[in-house]
């Protein structure tokens, strides 16, 4: 009983400060003050302040390439900010998508290309395109942003925790076309724990003592998390004594805005910058109107690689050979002017030009004389043996002794020599102040109108190029013929026996006419075969493919290669070899299009050429590729060696 007593006394003990501090917090029931009613209507907020900068529309502006094309990792409207200022100051605006167009083509008749944030690497011939593109004038905007990694799957469901808190990180894609430029990105980050914008990583920066139209009113701009940068040229926004890199540590002076030694690329740390509303931070706003201005001000050289975007005003296209309107011009006429058309022009086919219109003239050799002073300024001269006496230009008189040699046929160019008048098609650019001209010759009606689907198609590969003077060669050498004229058929002579004559073959499309039949989905080789295999990759083995056609038509031959990663990628295709070869003679790899795209976490290159004006008949393609090495694509093992694709295509029966 008396132990049940103590039991009792501690169990009050406990309880009864609980109990007091309970009575304590709880005397009686709360009662909330009354709270009046808030009128709403009689609220006003400060809004933020914001000057934005002054814009002045530019006389003239140009064409603008955004590349979109390399997985960029942007969110929607980032670009929106310096795409308005652009447009405000006349420029036109394009996307380069990777798979449209090649990034040559894109490029074509582009004042300015601007990368922002891309996460897959540029491929060698893209970066030998961008370069041509700076050394012809262009100008770059690159810019990278720590907070703009490669960007993780998409499958929310299977996301892994390393891809979240350890992303990989873009610097690899960036560099590999900033290095070529001459510009580094570190992959590190610029903070502050003296002066900063609310948060150490947002640094402020100054121009310091650089006077350049990139620095024209800005004072202080900040960063919100920016990569330091290294260039050949000159660094453009530096951050003070207190700004420093976790990786380049001891360092000082480290700068977030460069640009190169050329003064033709110019290269951002930070995106954030740019976009809305942080573009309204300091003289944040300023910096993107003074980066808007520089893409559009350089001067672009444009030449006929850029066809036709080196005209700038209305274009007439004439007929500077025979008495007779050829009736094929008018059908060229039609493809022209929609050609034309892409540079916002119009062209008309006129019997005399205008001189306040731009003008291609189109001839023979034989009949320049209205062209001869354009040729005179570019120094080309025209001999022809059976008409001499009708060209302007005289011809050298040989020396006291020397024997007078049989004059030949020729076109000879100061500076690129003598070359066959036969075989070969010359394009000569005159430029004046306020006009453009084009002059295309051939050596017949037929090679005429061959060199105009070359100018349309801004095909030149192979040509030789002296200033503004191509001439490039069909490797056929037949009798002149004006374009008024009809090619007069041999005189039947008899002979012991009928002797068959090769069949000419299918003719292979230029570089821009294969990408335009592969966006609009022209059908592949393969696609028309009676065969399919379910392995095409084993050395030793030919894979043919039975194709029949009634007629002509378009075809795209296609070999790819793909792996489940872009590194595997580059390195399988550093061990294959291509040969493409049509009616036993060999096709040059250069007359490919190249594309690269990733699909379903495969990476693939494509090299694709539009074969079309199929002759009657039997014709083999054949592709041998050649696995230097054994290849690992990810999945599987390839052993090295060679294996061919066949096609076997009959056209007409």
């Amino acid at each position: 009983m008396r132990t049940r007593f103590k039991v009792l006394i501690v169990a009050v003990l406990l309880l009864l400060p609980i109990v007091a501090r309970w009575a304590w917090y709880n005397r009686g029931a709360y009662t909330p003050p009354p709270i009046s009613e808030i009128d709403e209507s009689q609220i006003q907020v400060a809004l933020p302040e914001y000057s934005p900068a002054a814009q002045e529309a530019a006389e003239q502006g140009g064409r603008v390439v955004f590349d979109l094309g390399h997985n960029n990792n942007l969110e929607v409207n980032d670009l929106t900010p310096l795409q308005d200022r652009l447009a405000a100051q006349g420029a036109i605006l394009e996307t380069h998508n990777g798979f449209d167009a090649s990034m040559e083509s894109q490029l074509r008749g582009a004042v300015a290309l601007v990368v922002v944030a891309p996460s897959f690497s540029y491929s060698e011939w893209e970066v030998g395109a961008v370069m041509d593109f700076v050394r012809a004038g262009g100008r770059v905007l690159l810019v990278a942003d720590p907070t703009r990694p490669v960007p993780s799957a998409e499958d929310a469901g299977s996301q892994d925790l390393t891809d979240i808190f350890f992303p990989e990180s873009a610097i690899p894609a960036i560099n590999s076309l900033a290095n070529p430029l001459g510009v580094v990105y570190f992959d590190d980050y610029l903070y502050n724990l003296v002066d900063n914008e609310g948060n150490y990583r947002n640094v402020r920066l100054s121009t310091g003592d650089v006077d350049h139209p990139l620095t024209d009113g800005l004072e202080s701009v900040v960063f919100f998390a920016t990569h330091s940068l290294r260039s050949d040229g000159v660094a453009l926004l530096t951050g003070d004594g207190d700004t420093s890199s976790p990786l380049r540590t001891g360092e000082t002076g480290l700068a977030a805005g460069v640009l190169s030694a050329d003064g033709a690329v110019l290269a951002l740390g930070d995106l954030t910058a740019l976009t809305a509303p942080y573009h309204t931070r300091a003289d944040n706003d300023q910096l993107l109107s003074n980066v808007a201005g520089w893409l559009l001000a350089g001067e672009r050289e444009f030449d006929l690689q850029d066809f036709p975007y080196l005209f700038q005003r209305p274009v007439d296209l004439v007929q500077i050979s025979g008495e007779l309107l050829d009736p094929r011009l008018i059908a060229k006429s039609g493809m022209l002017k929609d050609v034309v058309a892409l540079a916002d022009l119009t062209l008309d086919l006129r019997d005399i030009d205008d001189p306040d219109h731009d003008a291609i003239f189109v001839g023979t050799f034989e009949d320049v004389e209205s062209v001869q002073e354009y040729l005179d300024d570019a120094g080309v001269t025209i001999i022809i043996a059976e008409a001499e006496e009708e060209v302007s230009t005289p011809t050298p008189t040989p020396t006291a002794g020397e024997e007078e040699e049989e004059v030949r046929d020729t076109i000879e160019v100061e500076g690129l020599g003598s070359v066959p008048l036969q075989g070969t098609t010359l394009f000569v650019v005159h430029r004046s102040d306020d006009r453009v001209v084009v002059i295309s010759l051939g050596e017949d009606g037929d090679a005429a109108m061959e060199a105009l689907d070359r100018l349309a198609a801004a095909d030149f590969l192979g040509c030789a190029e002296r200033d503004d003077v191509l001439v490039c060669s069909t490797g056929e050498a037949e009798e002149g013929l004006g374009l008024d004229e009809e090619r007069e058929e041999p005189e039947e002579e008899e002979t012991p026996g009928p002797e068959e004559t090769p069949q000419a073959g299918p003719r292979l499309g230029s570089m821009l006419e294969s990408e335009e039949a592969m966006a609009v989905g022209v059908p592949w080789l393969v696609e028309l075969a009676e065969e399919v295999y379910d392995e095409t990759s084993q050395a030793g083995e030919t894979y043919t493919y039975t194709i029949v056609l009634d007629r002509s038509q378009d075809t795209l031959w296609v070999y790819g290669w793909c792996t489940f990663s872009e590194e595997l990628l580059d390195q399988n295709w550093e061990n294959i070899a291509l040969v493409f070869t049509v009616d036993d003679e060999d096709v040059p790899l250069s007359d490919f299009a190249i594309i690269e795209f990733d699909s379903d976490d495969e990476w693939c290159r494509l090299y694709y050429a539009l074969v079309t004006d199929w002759p009657r008949g039997e014709h083999e393609l054949i592709t041998e590729v050649t696995f230097d090495t054994e290849l690992d694509d990810g999945e599987d093992i390839y052993p090295g060696g060679t294996h061919y694709f066949q096609y076997l295509v009959t056209v007409g029966g």
